[in-house]
C-alpha cells in the first residue's frame, strides 16, 4: 500500500473508533487531558497560545481554554480561509465572538475578533487524528496546519493534543509534515 492509502486507512480506524467512545468516558479523559495541559511547564508559561474549538469526537480543551484564560494567557483560535487553504488566528474573548464555519467548527467571526499577532505566539495545540511518540501527527487531510505551521517565522512549541487510543506507533509522514515537540492525552505528556 501507499502512504495515502495507509494514511485513508489509519484515518478512518481511528475516527471509527474515537467516535465510538462513550460521551461520559469522553469527558472525564478530556478532563484529565486537560489538567495535563495546564500542568505543561512550556504552557504555563506561555503568554500567547493558539488551541482549537473541538469539534465531533475529538478531545474536549474547552475546560483547559477558560482555566488558562483565568490564569492571565491570551488564546487564540482559528479562523479557516478554504479559498485560501490556511488558517489565521484571532484573539478568544469568549463564545460571543464565534461563529459556526467551515465544516461546522466554531471559530472567530472576524467581525467580532481581533487578528492574533503571530510574532508573540508561544505555544500550538494541534488537533489531529493520530500521533506517534515521535513527533508525527496526521490530520484531517487539508494540510492547513502544516501550511500555518510552515510559515510561522519563529517555532513555537508544538504540542498535538488527543486521546491515548489515538497514539499509533508509526503515523506515515509525507516531506511537508512538520513534527511536534510533544503530545498530551489523558494519560499525560509524551516529548518527542
Amino acid at each position: 500500500m501507499d502512504k495515502k492509502a495507509d494514511k485513508k486507512q489509519l484515518r478512518t480506524h481511528i475516527m471509527e473508533a474515537r467516535k465510538a467512545m462513550p460521551p461520559e468516558e469522553r469527558k472525564l479523559r478530556s478532563e484529565q487531558a486537560c489538567r495535563h495541559l495546564l500542568a505543561c511547564e512550556r504552557v504555563a508559561g506561555a503568554k500567547a497560545i493558539t488551541a482549537f474549538h473541538p469539534f465531533g469526537a475529538e478531545l474536549d480543551i474547552l475546560p483547559f481554554v477558560e482555566q488558562a484564560r483565568g490564569r492571565g494567557q491570551e488564546i487564540w483560535l482559528p479562523l479557516t480561509l478554504l479559498a485560501e487553504r490556511r488558517l489565521v488566528p484571532y484573539v478568544f474573548s469568549g463564545p460571543e465572538m464565534l461563529k459556526q464555519g467551515v465544516y461546522g467548527i466554531w471559530e472567530p467571526d472576524p467581525e467580532k475578533a481581533v487578528e492574533a499577532d503571530i510574532a508573540k505566539l508561544d505555544v500550538v495545540l494541534v488537533p489531529g487524528v493520530a500521533f506517534d511518540r515521535s513527533g508525527g501527527r496526521m490530520g484531517y487531510g487539508g494540510g492547513f496546519y502544516d501550511r500555518f505551521l510552515a510559515g510561522l517565522m519563529a517555532r513555537p512549541y508544538l504540542l498535538g493534543v488527543g486521546f491515548s487510543m489515538q497514539v499509533v506507533d508509526h503515523v506515515p509522514l509525507e516531506p511537508h509534515d512538520i513534527p511536534l515537540d510533544a503530545v498530551v492525552t489523558e494519560e499525560g505528556l509524551f516529548h518527542s
